[in-house]
C-alpha cells in the first residue's frame, strides 16, 4: 500500500485571486509503506545535521516550512543563502535516491474565478472556491496513476479480459487545518470520474504537519511547482531536478 501526502501551495483564503499567487497547486507524494521508517529516519538525521537536534526540540524549528527556507523568512532569516539551499537540496535528496513519485495537479485561479462569473462553464457550478475542481481534477490524477501501477503487474490476457486487479491501494494523507476536507474524498467519489477508483481507499488520513515528514516534503515540492508554474521560463533548478530524476511524474492542470 502507498501512502499519498497531500502538499499544496497558493491556498490564499477567502482573497481568491492574487497576483502574487496565480495558481493553487496539489501534489501527491506516494511512499510505499515499506519505504516509510527509512524515509523519517533520514529525514530525522538531516534535522540533526543541519539544526543539532530534531524539529520540535531545542533550538530547531517545529516544522521546515517551505516559504521561509527558500526566502529566507521566519526561522531561517539568519541563515546565509548558501545554507537554506544545502537544507533544501538534502530534503530533496531524501525523494530523488528513491524516485518517489510526485503526482501534481493545478489550476489557474483567475481562469476559474472569470469562467464562474461568465456562467460558460457548468462542470464548475458546484464550486464556489478554485478547491473543489482542483481536488476533484487530483484524485482522478491519483487514482489513473494507481490504474497504471496495476495495470504494469498484469499480463496481457488479463489486460484484454478487463479485469483489472488491484494489487495497490493509496491511502490519502492531509494536513490537519489545511484546504482539504473529509468530504472531497466521498464527493469525488460519488462523481463520474470517480465511481471507479478502484486503488483508492474511500477516506482520508488527517495528521499534524509537524508529525508527518511525508507532509513537509511534499509541501515543499508544492511550492516549487508553484514557482515553476508562475514564471515558467526562469531558471528552476530544483523543479527541474525533481523532474529529471523521476519525482515529479505527471502534471495536471484544471481545465478550463
Amino acid at each position: 500500500m502507498f501512502l499519498t501526502y497531500v502538499g499544496e501551495s497558493g491556498v490564499t483564503g477567502d482573497t481568491v485571486t492574487d497576483p502574487t499567487q496565480p495558481h493553487q497547486v496539489y501534489t501527491g507524494l506516494f511512499v510505499h509503506e515499506s519505504q516509510s521508517i527509512s524515509i523519517n529516519g533520514e529525514f530525522n538525521a538531516l534535522c540533526r545535521r543541519h539544526f543539532g537536534a530534531p524539529l520540535g526540540q531545542e533550538d530547531a524549528p517545529a516544522v521546515i516550512r517551505s516559504a521561509d527556507v527558500y526566502q529566507g523568512l521566519g526561522y531561517f532569516a539568519s541563515w546565509p543563502t548558501l545554507k537554506r539551499n544545502e537544507l533544501i537540496q538534502d530534503c530533496l535528496g531524501i525523494m530523488i535516491r528513491r524516485e518517489t513519485p510526485v503526482i501534481t495537479s493545478y489550476i489557474d485561479k483567475q481562469r476559474f474565478v472569470d469562467a464562474k462569473s461568465a456562467g460558460t462553464h457548468d462542470f464548475l457550478a458546484p464550486w464556489e472556491t478554485p478547491t473543489g475542481p482542483l481536488v476533484n481534477k487530483f484524485f482522478f490524477a491519483v487514482s489513473m496513476f494507481l490504474d497504471e501501477l496495476n495495470m504494469s503487474t498484469m499480463s496481457e490476457d488479463q489486460i484484454m479480459s478487463g479485469s483489472m486487479s488491484v494489487s495497490n491501494h493509496s491511502l490519502i494523507v492531509a494536513q490537519n487545518g489545511a484546504s482539504m476536507k473529509p468530504r472531497f474524498m466521498g464527493e469525488f467519489l460519488r462523481s463520474d470520474e470517480g465511481i471507479d477508483a478502484t486503488g483508492l481507499i474511500d477516506d482520508i488520513c488527517f495528521v499534524d504537519q509537524e508529525y508527518s515528514v511525508g507532509s513537509q516534503l511534499t509541501n515543499l515540492v508544492a511550492y516549487l511547482v508553484r514557482r515553476w508554474l508562475q514564471n515558467p521560463e526562469r531558471p528552476h533548478p530544483y523543479f527541474d531536478g525533481l523532474r529529471d530524476n523521476k519525482v515529479i511524474q505527471v502534471i495536471y492542470p484544471v481545465t478550463i
